[in-house]
């Protein structure tokens, strides 16, 4: 038994000797081996007691082993002498020597391979980039669901400060749980001895203290707050608080100073010490929004939100012990939340409430944390671009496949040219598959000069998708520098790549046959294949690119549909700017005194026809919906009257363009001490007063409150321009005074022209209020379709790169033929044809390869078209209109491509093509 265990552990070693023998240069292979097997033989004793040797001679024992690794290594500087590096001296002879043909497969595949890398990189970096924090995978997100769906009426799961904190003392599953406040735009005020700066809309990000080691982040300068001073709530204006600075602002405004440690900046109204800086590369926990400075959650948060169970203003991340599984800890925390529900149904008294959802539907739902959280647009940043960009990644590994197929055809056409080459060197002695591999060396070095030049194209692209995707109302700030992930992506594709075009050439190559080509070299042996192969590579070329200008057609058409529609305002020559407003009074006739000085003084600016205020703003993802109670209105049983609100000042109508159809608007005269008005829009008027008007008639948004309705607007699109029109309730903004939202100017000015006027306007008014973006209305409305103009304009663009390569491709292997045969047109010349005789020679065959690739495109159109359907509007993935829009544009060109090389064939000389050889 010790001997069958000695015997296979010797053969182990051998085996591994021989595994790293195949990286020692090839002459030097045998000898290698024959002396290390001697050394194992030496050994061979050791080797027998091995299960009887200390840890030391074991360790020992290895290391020596090693030996033959190291010497292989030693020897990698005599491989340069070997096959594989005479290979590449040699097709890098080759590709110098054949400049243009190199020049024009390396702009080709730098498009190709430069579009998968780009869009890849965005893929990268919003969906599998992990956070740059301690063990990310680690990280769960935690979120509540309601059983029962969303249509449930009951108890709405949430999970709110004082919820919060209870789980957090109770579970056992998480090593921590941390809370984070949305992201605020702040004005900072930075005091020197040079002058007092001030920054506006500053992201700042308001954490409780745990925040960092839950993460597992190091400070780069200084230290993180501590739990002590996360306390007394609203305390950060008259105590003071801590600021942490992240690493990219700290560099842009203090120039990494170290002396910014201990100064004092001012977050809005409140001083803040500075004692750290973030880690250099940590760009907190959600993706796409980097803040420039944390703050204490406690100290700045007002104390009624600590304590009231209903509302929620945070989101919440934990770190699974170890040991813990996902779903274990899932299963444990829904216990527990549970039991807190039922604590509070209790309290509150809503323990058997007929419409309350079942505690058992309540479920905790833990979500893997390692790539952060995603919010902004209005499903989300990565709801919102996940799908389009998988369908803009197919679009551009078509368009990749499309250039394959052209530098195939390129590389088919140099085969044929090196044919007496390659002959003479099978004659030789050269082994086939040796000639294959050369062959295949020179594809993959065009491979990889086109791969290193779609790099730089790929940072630049990037960086396009990213503009175009930055329609949201914070910046998005996402480092698109190439990491590990992207650059192993882009060499794959290059190896991929390299094969693809190179293996059908460098096969067909290889595979003459020696004795007839060597006979019949000077009449062309081999053409017939060649043409074959090359039309068979303009067929697939075709089929691509009517698949992607179909698509590229429906995907304009629905666009253009989605703007025709009628918005129910008018967005030309409107402005919106998104306010940010932290007021320091916040009773409500301060508040109410400051929006009438806001809306009276920005009327005074020249230019302005028009302004007004509002709570939200149109075509955003934010809104405020309730119920309400219609007097002499008797709803049906399970009927609800629900509504969305929006506060607005007078002149809002007239300024976004709505048109009033019955009664009148928000006027001056609604002030705080007037009767409660509101002016509804024409759906609800429809729904709630069918037969009579609106007008006059009593709601109550509150009970004992009773708002009299005293006009009817016109419907408009609310949040988004897909969506049935909410039934809207549009309230005086004096009656309900609130932090400024937005503000609405009409105006023939640009917007260029208006933006300083109207922040100097705010700022005489009160520095409480400041402009986080301003945009115009029209640019508003075309937020609302940012993922449908991606797909667009990207399928657009790449569709028209695939007809001119297609095109290209075309006109080469016509082209070819054409040269070929020659000698053919010459003759039937010579024999009496005419000049139309030989055009439709040449154009029946070109167009009966171009129609057959578009009889294959129709086919695949009818099949694929249906992925993009979810982004179409007003029409079918099988729209006849698109689809005979494109295949006449793609006849056209291919028509184009095929005359030219026939009109050539026209002009042939017969006396000199009958002296050809």
């Amino acid at each position: 038994m010790a001997g069958s265990k000695q015997t296979t552990r010797f053969r182990f070693w051998r085996s591994s000797v021989r595994f790293i023998g195949v990286i020692v240069p090839r002459r030097f292979r045998a000898r290698f081996r024959q002396e290390w097997e001697a050394e194992l033989e030496y050994r061979e004793d050791l080797l027998a007691r091995w299960d009887r040797l200390d840890r030391r001679n074991k360790l020992k024992l290895l290391w020596r082993s090693l030996g033959a690794f190291w010497d292989a290594l030693w020897l990698q500087p005599q491989r340069l002498e070997d096959d594989m590096f005479q290979d590449l001296r040699f097709g890098l002879r080759m590709l110098l020597k054949h400049r243009g043909l190199t020049t024009v497969a390396v702009i080709t595949l730098a498009l190709g391979i430069g579009a998968n890398t780009a869009v890849f990189t965005l893929i990268n970096v919003l969906l599998l980039r992990a956070l740059p924090v301690k063990n990310p995978q680690e990280l769960v997100i935690l979120n509540v669901i309601n059983g029962r769906g969303p249509g449930d009426s009951g108890y709405f799961p949430r999970i709110s400060f004082p919820m919060y904190r209870d789980l957090r003392a109770r579970q056992e599953v998480l090593t921590d749980i941390v809370a984070s406040g949305a992201r605020r735009s702040i004005r900072l005020t930075i005091p020197g001895g040079a002058g007092t700066v001030e920054v506006d809309n500053v992201q700042t990000s308001l954490v409780t203290a745990n925040y960092w080691s839950v993460l597992g982040v190091e400070p780069a300068l200084g230290r993180f707050f501590t739990e002590d001073e996360d306390r007394n709530p609203n305390s950060s204006e008259t105590a003071g608080s801590l600021a942490v600075l992240s690493y990219p602002f700290w560099e842009r405004q203090f120039g990494r100073d170290p002396g910014a440690l201990d100064r004092t900046v001012i977050v809005n109204r409140s001083p803040c010490r500075v004692i750290g800086v973030a880690a250099r590369g940590f760009s907190g926990e959600q993706v796409g929004s980097e803040p420039d400075i944390w703050v204490p959650l406690t100290p700045f948060s007002s104390a009624d939100l600590f304590e009231d169970r209903g509302r929620v203003f945070t989101h919440e991340l934990g770190r699974l012990k170890p040991g813990v599984s996902l779903s274990q800890a899932q299963a444990a925390m829904t216990l527990i939340y549970q039991q807190l529900v039922r604590a509070e149904r209790a309290q509150a008294a809503q323990k058997n409430s007929d419409h309350a959802t079942a505690i058992q539907d309540f479920q905790i739902q833990l979500k893997p944390g390692a790539t952060g959280l995603s919010f902004g647009f209005p499903q989300g940043l990565r709801q919102t671009f996940t799908q389009p960009l998988r369908v803009i990644m197919a679009i551009v590994a078509l368009v990749l496949l499309i250039a394959c197929a052209n530098v195939a055809n390129l590389l088919l056409a140099r085969a044929v040219a090196r044919q007496r080459e390659i002959s003479v060197r099978l004659a030789l002695g050269c082994g086939r598959f040796r000639l294959l591999r050369q062959l295949l060396t020179e594809s993959l070095l065009l491979a990889a000069f086109g791969a290193a030049a779609g790099l730089f194209g790929a940072w630049w692209g990037s960086h396009v998708l990213l503009r175009m995707v930055d329609t949201g109302y914070a910046p998005l700030r996402l480092d698109l520098s190439p990491d590990a992930r992207v650059l192993l992506f882009t060499m794959a594709v290059m190896a991929l790549t390299g094969i693809g075009f190179g293996l059908a050439p460098a096969w067909r190559a290889g595979s003459v046959d020696l004795a007839s080509a060597m006979k019949d070299q000077a009449r062309g042996a081999g053409q017939r294949a060649k043409q074959y192969l090359g039309r068979t590579l303009v067929i697939f070329q075709v089929a691509l690119s009517l698949l992607l200008l179909i698509g590229a057609g429906l995907l304009i058409r629905s666009l253009h549909n989605l703007r025709q529609i009628d918005l129910g305002f008018r967005p030309e020559h409107a402005l919106v700017f998104d306010l940010a407003h932290n007021p320091q009074n916040r009773e409500p006739e301060a508040l109410a005194r400051v929006a009438h000085d806001v809306y009276e003084r920005v009327r005074q600016i020249p230019g302005v026809e028009r302004a007004s205020l509002s709570k939200h703003m149109l075509l955003s993802p934010f809104f405020s919906n309730g119920s309400l109670k219609i007097h002499d209105y008797t709803p049906e049983q399970g009927d609800r009257v629900e509504a969305h609100f929006n506060s607005v000042s007078p002149d809002y109508f007239a300024t976004v363009g709505m048109t009033l159809v019955a009664g009148r608007g928000i006027e001056e005269r609604d002030g705080m001490n007037a009767p409660l008005v509101a002016v509804i829009n024409e759906a609800m008027a429809r729904r709630y007063f069918p037969n009579g008007s609106a007008v006059g008639r009593i709601v109550e948004k509150s009970p004992g409150k009773p708002i009299e309705i005293v006009g009817v607007v016109r419907d408009a699109k609310y949040n988004d321009l897909r969506e049935e029109i909410k039934h809207m309730v549009y309230l005086p903004l004096l009656q309900s005074p609130d932090e400024l939202g937005v503000l609405e100017v009409r105006t023939t000015r640009p917007l260029s022209a208006l933006a300083g006027p109207v922040r100097n306007a705010l700022l005489e008014v009160t520095r409480d209020v400041m402009i986080r973006r301003a945009v115009t209305l029209s640019a508003q409305v075309d937020s609302t379709l940012a993922s449908e103009r991606l797909l667009a304009i990207l399928c657009a663009f790449f569709g028209a790169l695939a007809l001119t390569l297609a095109s290209v491709g075309l006109y080469g292997v016509l082209s070819y033929a054409v040269a070929q045969r020659t000698q053919e047109i010459g003759i039937r010349i010579a024999l009496g044809a005419t000049a139309r005789n030989v055009l439709w020679l040449v154009l029946r065959q070109s167009l009966t390869v171009a129609l057959i690739g578009i009889a294959s495109g129709l086919a695949l159109a009818l099949v694929c078209t249906r992925l993009v359907s979810s982004y179409l509007y007003g029409l079918s993935p099988t729209d006849p209109a698109s689809i005979a829009l494109a295949t006449l544009l793609l006849l056209l060109v291919a028509l184009l491509a095929c005359y030219l090389p026939a009109r050539r064939a026209t002009k042939v000389d017969p006396m000199i093509a009958l002296r050809r050889e």
